[in-house]
């Protein structure tokens, strides 16, 4: 969510390579590659991530290798949107035991 909130540092886009780095499989095959993974998060229902001014982790509940947690996101001018943000534990692979995202989600959007 950092990278996200810093998307542009240290180069153009940087957090949504991040983000396309710890996606899940099950994530990428639903997304598509980066380019629409970049589209998908520079419109404007998900604009907030790539341009906060703050991110706080308003909860976090983890059972067993999935968790799910709500993250409030406040732009440059002040207006604060939350989300939802599925994560899953890699089992297999070169990421296993690796935390994963498996959603994201505005707040009232079904993962």
């Amino acid at each position: 969510m950092r990278a996200l909130a810093d998307n542009d540092r240290p180069e153009p886009d940087h957090g949504v390579r991040v983000l396309h780095a710890f996606a899940s499989d099950r994530m990428r095959a639903a997304i598509g590659d980066l380019d629409a993974l970049r589209r998908a998060l520079h419109n404007d229902r998900n604009a907030p991530l790539v341009r906060a001014a703050a991110v706080e982790t308003e909860s976090l509940e983890q059972r067993g290798d999935s968790a799910r947690a709500s993250v409030g996101v406040t732009d440059p001018e002040g207006v604060r949107t939350s989300f939802a943000v599925a994560l899953a534990r890699a089992r297999h692979g070169d990421r296993r035991g690796c935390w994963l995202v498996s959603g994201i989600a505005r707040e009232g959007v079904d993962l």
